[in-house]
């Protein structure tokens, strides 16, 4: 399997038919944007056995709630961390830890987020 396909069944794990249409999305406005996502960001960070998806997830989030993240990678990465199989309850105790270490005012802004994404993920699952 070729980083490309590899790239898009990470994304498939993760994100399942939203994160499709996000890269897809993506393909279209930048495809060299796109590839480097898919080869470098899914294919290589995420093609490793130490670490499982649940962790990664966690590492992810805790990296974009510390940078408080205003765009959209917060909300994909929580829909990917409940469609990997993280219970609500563990996503809300990171967003809970990470107040300690990066702020209220981030932690905050990433429950709001979460709130809407766990909303919206239990509607639709």
């Amino acid at each position: 399997m070729n980083k490309q396909e590899l790239g898009w069944k990470k994304v498939d794990e993760l994100g399942g038919a939203r994160g499709m249409k996000a890269i897809k999305a993506m393909e279209d406005a930048s495809p060299r944007l796109a590839r480097l996502a898919l080869e470098f960001g899914y294919a290589d960070v995420y093609e490793n056995d130490n670490l499982d998806l649940k962790q990664r997830a966690l590492v992810t989030l805790s990296s974009l709630i510390s940078q408080g993240d205003a765009g959209r990678g917060l909300h994909y990465h929580f829909y990917a961390a409940l469609n990997v199989g993280l219970k609500k309850e563990e996503v809300l105790e990171l967003i809970n830890h990470c107040s300690a270490y990066v702020g209220f005012p981030k932690a905050i802004h990433a429950l709001h987020i979460f709130q809407e994404v766990a909303e919206e993920f239990e509607n639709n699952n």
